[in-house]
């Protein structure tokens, strides 16, 4: 049997008439948001390709494509599916795709997308370029260098370039560049320190690119940088594009970071349960994400979230406690896996509920 969603039927509604818990998405601050983002890289002379990962909703990103990003990136061939599913065309899969299953999966999706994947291992690319051969397609591909995450990728200069002409050589694969993500720099609290880092990064990504060139490939696209540090990449001579995500939606950690980006995310949640400086709310951590820290009570500055159970938040407040059955806002501290628990969306403009969108890639790791 399938149980409706909160937001069934919702479109036109007051969002006070929702019932509880409801994943909502503020699209005026979400338009804010995108405005401010692509005016501002672009100002510095850089592409921004939007990372679905945070969206996991391809009505969200229809709406972010109405704006005018250049292109999309997804974490998962399942979002990349997705996108091509939406219309979107232009797709960065920015992970290693491996395994039978998944290389023939990709093959395919490039029948559809001018997909680019990307790669750190040889004998990974000759598979890639075997996978395309036998569906009649080409990828574009790109070899990942590790500027600093310890995580994928190959170390910048020599391994990079010796790897770029691997994959060069190989039939229906098309060597587009690179990709240098600074991960583990997103949300350090110091400016300066994540400046510093970021720019070393991505100085030496620049850097393996003008060495590429010198052996003689062209470098299309060299990619990188996310919402916490796309302005030091894109600062960078050789970087071509960012590919930010959280900006769209934001949460509660990322905005202590990058303030100027407003929370267009929120769940909104029914006390049932108060007693004296303290309430209960009816959405707990099978709703809203606790990753990077602590959510937030949206417009309730002396209201503490205490804890999280499955089905229960339990706050704390130094102000009037709210009645049973009265709704607030929860701003989570991780959009990407606070949308990962959700099925459906309510995306709301003034008040009022403009649409109800299926979160397709919720829930799925493939």
């Amino acid at each position: 049997m399938t149980h409706p969603s909160p937001a069934e039927s919702a479109p036109g509604s007051d969002v006070a008439a929702l019932d509880t818990p409801q994943l909502l998405v503020d699209l005026d601050v979400v338009d804010g948001n995108v405005r401010r983002m692509f005016a501002a890289a672009r100002g510095r002379g850089v592409r921004v390709r939007v990372h679905f990962k945070s969206l996991k909703c391809t009505g969200l990103a229809r709406h972010v494509a109405a704006a005018g990003p250049d292109g999309f990136a997804a974490a998962k061939l399942n979002e990349a599916e997705a996108l091509a599913d939406a219309g979107v065309t232009d797709i960065l899969l920015a992970n290693q795709v491996v395994g039978p299953h998944k290389l023939r999966r990709a093959a395919r999706l490039a029948r559809r997308a001018d997909l680019i994947v990307c790669v750190d291992d040889a004998d990974n690319a000759r598979a890639l370029s075997a996978a395309a051969i036998a569906e009649g397609t080409q990828i574009r591909a790109l070899v990942e260098v590790d500027i600093g995450m310890a995580r994928c990728g190959v170390p910048p200069g020599a391994a990079t370039v010796e790897l770029a002409q691997t994959v060069a050589a190989l039939p229906g694969l098309r060597f587009h560049g690179l990709q240098g993500y600074d991960g583990h720099l997103q949300m350090l609290p110091d400016y300066e320190s994540r400046q510093a880092q970021s720019l070393a990064g991505a100085e030496a990504l620049a850097g393996t690119r003008r060495q590429i060139e010198r052996a003689g490939l062209p470098v299309a696209l060299v990619t990188g940088g996310g919402t916490g540090t796309w302005e030091f990449v894109a600062a960078v001579l050789g970087v071509t594009e960012v590919q930010p995500g959280s900006f769209v939606i934001m949460d509660a950690a990322y905005h202590k970071v990058r303030p100027e980006f407003g929370c267009a995310l929120s769940i909104r949640a029914a006390v049932v349960s108060r007693r004296s400086g303290q309430y209960v709310l009816d959405a707990g951590s099978k709703a809203i994400s606790r990753d990077f820290g602590t959510p937030e009570i949206k417009g309730r500055p002396g209201d503490r979230v205490l804890r999280l159970n499955e089905e229960h938040t339990i706050v704390a407040t130094d102000g009037a406690v709210p009645a049973v059955g009265e709704a607030v806002e929860v701003l989570p501290a991780h959009c990407c896996a606070t949308m990962n628990l959700h099925r459906s969306c309510a995306a709301v403009r003034g008040g009022r509920v403009e649409a109800v969108w299926p979160i397709e890639c919720s829930g799925r790791y493939d």
